[in-house]
């Protein structure tokens, strides 16, 4: 067994972590004092297992031995990136999402297969509006806990989204910091995609590492099929072809304020988000910094994050998360625990 905090430390810097990171993923009590007695450093090893996921016993032996959601990890669109520079995150993800999940009475319902059939129930619950608030409360009522996680330890490189299945059920988890409801809206439909077409397994993750890149809303999906299908299935599920004919008739050189009136004007007699409107139209004509300016027009598109932590506190009473990883989930998610 690891007798030192050093080693525990060492073991865990193999998932990209210095102890610096590590440290801010404890419990806000917990005193650097107790790592020099015996007791304390099993503590230790306890609280940074239940934070990373990882087999407590095999953590003590100097091994990282993956539990819950990690035990199979997919990194999609990494553009490059090594996907060591992502497994803290995806670490960090799995324990959250498996201490929200426990904290969750509602059972898990399954998403329907065609992506028709969500846009209908999100249309349903969006008073005729297919949307990000919709997206986010389908989720939910189905038993798919949707989480943001915008405050990682400084220095941890986070993905843009993920799914992951813990506990007998997914979980969606949101990284990508961004108030534009239109951006967020892709991703969470793009990570629903690769829950309702199966693509997830017990004890697995898809991690996301870049979905919106303002080249392309299809980031390297032409060489995974998974991908590929998960684009096309969130496309259809936030307007499919409909959306495309809508801006279609758009005049290319509009400017960002004629996009936003064009946009939020069809958005209330078609019932599509006009966020994503802005964005089909910036696809189609690669026109990306006139529609980063016509979304800052649409106030309704803003706050996205805000609605994330919203619906969290609306679905999960923080009493109900395990005391000692109540911290870890107020830090991250920004839940903000009564005082």
């Amino acid at each position: 067994m690891t007798s030192t905090a050093e080693a525990l430390y060492k073991t865990v810097r193999g998932l990209g972590l210095t102890r610096a990171q590590a440290r801010r993923l404890l419990p806000s009590w917990w005193s650097t004092e107790l790592e020099n007695r015996p007791d304390g450093i099993a503590e230790l090893a306890m609280h940074l297992g239940r934070r990373l996921s990882l087999d407590v016993t095999a953590l003590r032996e100097g091994e990282v031995k993956p539990r819950g959601a990690v035990k199979r990890i997919a990194f999609k669109h990494r553009a490059g990136l090594e996907t060591a520079s992502m497994e803290a995150a995806s670490f960090i993800a799995s324990s959250l999402t498996q201490t929200i999940i426990a904290a969750m009475s509602s059972k898990y319902k399954g998403l329907p297969p065609e992506p028709e059939t969500i846009q209908a129930i999100g249309r349903e619950l969006g008073s005729g509006t297919i949307g990000f608030s919709a997206l986010v409360d389908l989720c939910w009522g189905r038993g798919i806990p949707v989480i943001p996680l915008p405050n990682l330890p400084v220095g941890v490189r986070k993905m843009d989204g993920a799914a992951l299945q813990n506990e007998g059920r997914p979980a969606i988890v949101i990284a990508k910091r961004k108030t534009s409801r239109a951006w967020l809206s892709f991703i969470l439909a793009h990570e629903m995609a690769h829950i309702a077409l199966g693509h997830l397994v017990p004890g697995s993750s898809i991690v996301d590492v870049s979905l919106q890149d303002m080249a392309t809303y299809a980031t390297e999906s032409d060489q995974d099929q998974q991908e590929a299908d998960a684009d096309h299935f969130a496309l259809q599920i936030l307007g499919g072809n409909f959306a495309n004919s809508i801006v279609a008739k758009w005049p290319q050189r509009w400017s960002p304020v004629e996009i936003a009136v064009a946009a939020r004007e069809a958005g209330r007699t078609e019932g599509i988000e006009p966020g994503h409107l802005v964005l089909r139209f910036a696809f189609q004509h690669r026109r990306w910094p006139e529609a980063v300016t016509a979304l800052r027009f649409l106030t309704e598109d803003m706050d996205a994050e805000g609605e994330l932590l919203r619906k969290l506190k609306a679905h999960v009473d923080i009493d109900l998360v395990a005391d000692d990883l109540q911290d870890m989930v107020a830090q991250i998610t920004g839940y903000e625990i009564p005082s």
